[in-house]
């Protein structure tokens, strides 16, 4: 079994930058470098500190959900018909483009299904929502589980 961990970093939104907000990661795949300003012990002279994180594969603003799918998730299809089961797990938090890459990426994924899954292939999906410790179906209406 193998775990492939990504990150996709979404662009400031308008509102954001309209109230200031300053874009501080610098994505430069694999690696996401995040800048902190800081101020010295004299109070006055300020400077960046750099944190580097390293991931199998990192997304910036400007790369669309596409090519998320045909990285990450394509090539993990076939493996449904010799393995049985694939999962892909979006984790972050509220408003980080999760439910916006997800959605993208499940319809291309269910379309490249039909299209290589043996003619008496039978299929069930999940789509849920774990928030605040509750967990929702989002293939029913958000049900409670």
């Amino acid at each position: 079994m193998a775990l492939c961990v990504c990150i996709r970093k979404r662009p400031l939104f308008h509102k954001e930058v309209s109230q200031g907000e300053i874009d501080a990661v610098s994505m430069l795949n694999p690696k996401v470098v995040v800048h902190e300003p800081k101020i010295k012990v004299d109070g006055i002279t300020k400077y960046v500190q750099n944190f580097d994180f390293k991931f199998d594969n990192a997304y910036a603003e400007h790369e669309d959900t596409h090519a998320v799918y045909e990285y990450q998730i394509k090539d993990l299809l076939p493996k449904l018909f010799s393995q049985g089961v694939i999962t892909v797990f979006a984790y972050g938090q509220t408003g980080s483009g999760k439910t916006f890459t997800m959605a993208s990426a499940t319809q291309s994924a269910c379309s490249d299904l039909f299209k290589i899954a043996p003619k008496d292939s039978k299929f069930a999906m999940s789509f849920f929502e774990i928030y605040g410790g509750k967990v929702s179906d989002l293939l029913n209406k958000k049900a409670k589980l």
